[in-house]
């Protein structure tokens, strides 16, 4: 049972409609998503691999080289070639979004701010073609072998890892040396609730929230010095909780005039929402509809995004 509170909180700023689609999205089956490496191999391979083995497969329409396959395929793909030899990344359709809203070009200067297990910054190695420099941060040990690991995997060679806290990162970097910065920040995790797996909500509380909220802030803060006039940054969260997400932009917005919010295209997506302006008598920035908060479905975990510009 999803704790009282947590379902009082997203009534009050979900229509009837939304809140009864985010628990039939905690209780279905996600199917199983990939994305082509173009590193490695390309579509027209995948598309004859899966052919042959007869795996019925949907290309995405709001994601380029993302496909979606029934769930009970999975063990096939992942004990396949394409697989094992990093030709495809099985990964969320909503994690692929972040990379995607960055306007990557090749010989680009990015940072990936909280880069482990590697599926974003890997995608934007491919996205950008091996050139350029990502710079990739994972303080946690463990992480980080898996993030050096995917890269490898993945054949990205422009890739720079540091483990180490992302904080004490950002104040050797130098100001203004990156065209776009991706922060896909720790969160609550609301987004990937299972109403069969206590676990994954059993740590819910307030508490977290805030302290979660705490943390993006001073990421978010810390990261804006580093980015070019004119970059992009990219904000993301696996949660639907507002003080993580239009909370957390609207103070840091409030303090940078010279970023603005730039509005995200959500043609096809389902299950996308405009930011909600206001939560619990807090009013949100007056431009916060342009953020997306995506609820769970069959098709993606509940996501939110935003995409800011510095001017």
């Amino acid at each position: 049972m999803l704790p009282k509170k947590y379902l009082q909180r997203i009534e009050s700023f979900l229509v009837k409609e939304d809140l009864e689609q985010i628990i039939k999205g905690y209780t279905e089956e996600r199917v199983c998503s990939f994305r082509v490496n173009t590193l490695k191999s390309t579509e027209n391979e995948v598309e004859s691999f899966l052919c042959t083995r007869n795996i019925s497969f949907k290309k995405v329409s709001f994601l380029p080289l993302a496909y979606i396959i029934d769930k009970k395929d999975e063990f096939v793909l992942k004990g396949s070639p394409l697989f094992y030899e990093g030709k495809i990344y099985v990964q969320g359709l909503a994690s692929q979004l972040p990379a995607i809203l960055l306007d990557i070009k090749d010989g680009m200067n990015v940072f990936d701010i909280t880069a482990a297990p590697g599926s974003k910054t890997t995608q934007i190695a491919a996205l950008m073609n091996n050139t350029g420099t990502i710079i990739a941060c994972e303080k946690h040990q463990i992480r980080h072998d898996k993030l050096v690991h995917n890269i490898k995997l993945q054949g990205a060679t422009n890739i720079e890892t540091h483990k180490m806290d992302a904080l004490k990162l950002m104040t050797e970097l130098e100001k203004e040396s990156f065209d776009a910065i991706l922060l896909d920040a720790p969160c609550s995790a609301e987004g990937r609730f299972k109403l069969n797996d206590e676990k994954s909500y059993g740590f819910w509380t307030l508490g977290n929230i805030q302290d979660k909220a705490i943390i993006q802030t001073s990421l978010l803060e810390a990261s804006i010095p580093l980015l070019k006039k004119g970059g992009i940054l990219v904000y993301s969260t696996c949660t639907l909780a507002p003080e993580e997400n239009e909370g957390v932009v609207t103070d840091v917005l409030a303090k940078h005039p010279d970023l603005k919010l730039e509005t995200i295209d959500m043609t096809d997506m389902e299950f996308a929402r405009k930011g909600i302006t206001s939560f619990e008598g807090t009013p949100y920035n007056s431009e916060i509809e342009k953020t997306v908060r995506i609820l769970p479905s069959d098709l993606m975990e509940g996501f939110y995004l935003v995409k800011i510009r510095k001017i």
